[in-house]
């Protein structure tokens, strides 16, 4: 047989579909060598009624034909299904039509067990959504899990950013010779640096491989019999866990890799760009291809790697239907760092949205507690005081809608209490400053839905208006039943709170194991304004559409819950836009 093309059936391309030619007949072998409990492949076969066998690297996979069909323009179309859901229409030169797709949140829940539950219409979705029903926003994301690893990958090249030795050497990254001897010699020389440090064995050896770097573009470009397993590799490092019950130290840890490329310095010594349309990967060399472009035009030449990203998280939004995103980012509440990322935000988002028709605008993000993952980090005990100086500063800019409460939700917001009388003076001087807090995300902490209110409402000057709360999560609280669950459903109508809900975040940092509990409908059917977000759509596999169609089809959303959803977001948008209209 002879090979032909890949597509895949995920975002993440963990679910590879490969096509091979015997004579006019096509062959496929659908496999998903990223997991490596053999979990996802079993149950996929299962639900689709399909035999497994064994490939020759031992991995299990599910092989069969594709049948050809004529269509009414005398032309061959082969037809892919799974379980009697067309899946891919198949063209002889090439061409792949996806009609449907398997979601994060169901490939996740396939990955976790061995006894599957969902069935074959919960597990494939059809890729539409009725354009009424259409949402147009995400209220709920973060700056750094915006963009599809490949997109990351693809800056890199471009940006010939530095890429530590250190990460080289923990993802098993293939080298040719000629690198590993420039390594060598570049980590000798930083090895001399550290002769006096006091940290020794694997410390020691970590802190020079961490500064030991090869340009990203000579990696890969310079590299290309072993681009294509390097850049899969590289790939599985921006997303969260595949396997097992991930935990948010696993989401650090994933962040530590994507910073590489999203807060990434370039190399000093650069290398011609001349083989970018060699590079195996086609979403990858796709995307490289376009930025080559873009640094010839007038809108986007000498555009900072942040620039970039901006400029890519709007072309992916405007792919997805999406025409208005806040990101929440720490970024905007360090002194210096804020003015710069707001120097460079108005100098490309006018270009952008010009392009695009995205409004990208910023929530200022407080770490509830201080980030303990980089070791050498240094936080200073008034850090949440010395952010809500930067926070008082960075208020007034148009492009800044409020500010956020991130981080892994191990305290009672309560302890955060004396932070929410600054921010109460700020939404006294402007109106529409948005309040958001990460919220109810798991189950340890059932009393910040409402004590979240509570600090908002206790922080207000006399007479001061409520002003807008959002609510992050919103997954747990107390049983809506109870007298304290019915008391926080009054808080959240009386102050006009709204809900954001993730599906696939929570399935993918296990706080939630099983979609039959989910609270939404329940909110919904009480009124309570709620919305969807991604909260970093690439980290888990994910977009905004993928989002929506999950919600739709695993929590059984009517048309008309739907609808409330998209009113509730429609009028958010709205207010934002005039928001920012209003602004100086």
């Amino acid at each position: 047989m002879t090979y032909f093309t890949r597509f895949y059936l995920d975002n993440e391309k963990d679910m590879i579909v490969n096509l091979y030619w015997d004579l006019d007949r096509l062959f496929y072998e659908l496999e998903t060598p990223n997991h490596h409990t053999g979990n996802l492949i079993r149950n996929l076969a299962k639900i689709c009624g399909l035999p497994l066998t064994e490939s020759g690297s031992g991995l299990l996979v599910i092989r069969g034909e594709i049948p050809c069909y004529i269509d009414g323009a005398n032309q061959e179309i082969y037809i892919f299904r799974l379980g009697g859901t067309k899946v891919a229409n198949i063209y002889p030169d090439g061409r792949i039509e996806m009609k449907a797709f398997v979601p994060s949140v169901a490939k996740t829940l396939m990955s976790q067990t061995k006894d599957y539950r969902l069935d074959i219409s919960k597990t494939i979705f059809k890729a539409y959504i009725r354009k009424e029903y259409k949402f147009r926003s995400d209220l709920h994301t973060h700056m750094n899990g915006n963009l599809a690893p490949d997109i990351l990958i693809a800056l890199g090249i471009y940006h010939q950013i530095r890429y530590p030795l250190y990460y080289v050497r923990k993802l098993e990254l293939s080298l040719s010779d000629i690198q590993e001897a420039a390594l060598a010699a570049q980590r000798e020389k930083v090895a001399r640096q550290f002769i006096s440090s006091d940290l020794k064995g694997k410390y020691l050896d970590r802190k020079i491989n961490d500064n030991t770097f090869i340009n990203f573009a000579d990696l890969i470009l310079n590299n290309l019999e072993h681009a294509d397993e390097n850049i899969v590799k590289i790939r599985a490092s921006l997303a969260i866990l595949k396997d097992g019950q991930a935990v948010f130290t696993n989401l650090e840890k994933v962040y530590l890799y994507r910073y590489v490329f999203c807060k990434g310095k370039e190399s000093e010594k650069k290398i011609a760009l001349t083989r970018a349309d060699r590079i195996p990967d086609a979403d990858v060399r796709r995307a490289l291809m376009q930025m080559l472009k873009d640094g010839e035009t007038m809108a986007y030449h000498g555009n900072t790697v942040f620039q970039d990203k901006l400029l890519w998280i709007a072309r992916t939004y405007q792919r997805q239907g999406i025409c208005y995103a806040e990101i929440s980012d720490t970024t905007l509440l360090k002194k210096y760092e804020s003015l710069q990322m707001l120097t460079e935000v108005h100098e490309v988002m006018p270009r952008i949205y010009r392009e695009t028709g995205v409004m990208i605008r910023f929530l200022a993000a407080f770490r509830r507690i201080p980030l303990t993952i980089i070791k050498d980090a240094v936080t200073p005990e008034d850090y949440l005081a010395r952010n809500l100086e930067v926070l008082q500063a960075v208020a007034e800019d148009p492009y800044v809608a409020g500010c956020d409460f991130v981080g892994e939700e191990i305290n009672d917001i309560i302890t955060l209490k004396p932070v929410f009388r600054g921010i109460a003076k700020i939404a006294a001087r402007d109106p529409s400053f948005v309040i958001r807090i990460h919220a109810g995300e798991n189950d340890s902490m059932k009393d910040n839905v409402s004590h979240s209110i509570e600090c908002v409402k206790d922080s207000l000057a006399q007479g001061q208006k409520m002003p807008h709360i959002r609510l992050g999560h919103g997954l747990y609280t107390y049983s809506l039943k109870s007298r304290k669950g019915r008391k926080t459903l009054e808080e959240l109508k009386e102050n006009h709170v709204v809900l954001e809900f993730q599906l696939t975040s929570n399935v993918r940092l296990n706080n939630l194991n099983g979609l039959e509990n989910h609270p939404l409908r329940q909110y919904l059917a009480e009124g309570i304004h709620c919305v969807q977000g991604t909260d970093g759509a690439a980290l888990y596999g994910t977009n905004s559409i993928d989002e929506q169609l999950s919600l739709e089809k695993l929590l059984g959303l009517t048309s008309e819950e739907i609808m409330s959803m998209k009113n509730t977001e429609s009028a958010i948008i709205r207010e934002s836009q005039e928001a920012y209209s209003r602004k100086p």
